[in-house]
């Protein structure tokens, strides 16, 4: 039997691969780390999507009806046994090379914007249809996604001919949604979450052919692959719905559904550009460090908002 992938396999979030590394973080690091917990704890999509549709947030949800949500749940299901396929089947052998940059400018736009534009035709069929279409539109949009965030993820160094990194493309869909809790990092706790499922998912993936791996996931007799896509799709979901919502508002036809369609591909564009970015750094200064980074980070933001609100933190009672 030949296996599709390599007989190694490596840790979900590999952070030991880099022999040196540079002994603390440049204000560059530091400033993306800041960009990161920013976006990541407190991504805000369906306040974006709000305001592109010119509603608020609970007008856009009452548009979603009770019996679609039945609906979205098999399509994100379905989209992401469709995703795996893809982690599977069509990724070139990148050999762990960043691809080459494009030479022109209007090369460049159209290599980082290019599947936000045909995830936006996508869904102009989306709004067009509405709920109705969502089991074909929502697959065909996660595939071009899972594209996008494959190229984010070589830029950054990433070897896309590691099971591992195909998983933690998939995995990308189910960080930036919402925070677990005030007191701790969601980007954080989900990557833990999710480590052990990659891990299990990446090593039945390399003891198996391609055929043998859709065919046992088809049957589900793939623990491991069903597991995964059963932890990503309970908070995949949750920003799919918010999609689905904003895209379900009556009158607002294909061409404000193609827009939602793009902020939800970018949404996840931005989301793959720092999750990869932090395990490049990690690769570079350690977990430990970029870690303990993008905490100071994310409670100083924590701080500010509480600021920002007038609510004073607690005293804690003099001694």
């Amino acid at each position: 039997m030949k296996c599709l992938f390599p007989a190694s396999v490596r840790e979900p979030f590999p952070v030991n691969e880099v022999a040196s590394r540079s002994p603390a973080l440049s204000a560059t690091d530091q400033k993306f780390l800041a960009e990161a917990a920013d976006y990541l704890e407190s991504p805000g999509f369906l306040m974006r999507t709000a305001d592109l549709v010119g509603k608020p947030v609970e007008a856009v949800m009452r548009a979603l009806p009770a019996s679609a949500r039945e609906i979205v749940a098999k399509a994100t299901t379905d989209a992401l046994r469709k995703g795996l396929d893809w982690a599977i089947w069509s990724l070139q052998d990148h050999r762990g090379s960043p691809p080459a940059k494009p030479a022109s400018r209007a090369a460049r736009f159209l290599h980082k914007h290019g599947h936000t534009a045909l995830s936006a035709v996508t869904g102009a069929g989306g709004g067009f249809f509405g709920v109705a279409g969502l089991p074909i539109e929502l697959p065909t949009t996660t595939m071009v996604m899972l594209r996008s965030i494959a190229s984010i993820a070589a830029a950054t160094g990433a070897n896309l001919n590691d099971p591992v990194t195909r998983m933690e493309c998939l995995a990308v869909l189910s960080f930036g949604s919402q925070p677990l809790a005030a007191m701790e990092s969601s980007y954080f706790t989900t990557r833990l979450a999710l480590a052990v499922t990659v891990r299990q998912a990446a090593a039945f993936v390399t003891q198996h052919t391609a055929r043998e791996v859709s065919d046992a996931l088809l049957r589900g007799t793939a623990p491991a692959l069903v597991r995964l896509v059963s932890v990503v799709a309970a908070r995949f979901q949750v920003t799919v719905t918010e999609k689905v919502a904003a895209q379900s508002i009556p009158v607002l036809g294909a061409a404000l559904g193609a827009l939602v369609n793009a902020a939800f591909t970018d949404h996840f564009n931005r989301v793959a550009r720092y999750h990869f970015g932090i395990v490049q750094l990690e690769r570079q200064h350690g977990a430990a460090v970029v870690q303990a980074a993008y905490e100071a980070a994310r409670r100083g933001q924590q701080a500010t908002r509480v600021v920002n609100l007038g609510v004073r933190p607690a005293q804690k009672p003099s001694t």
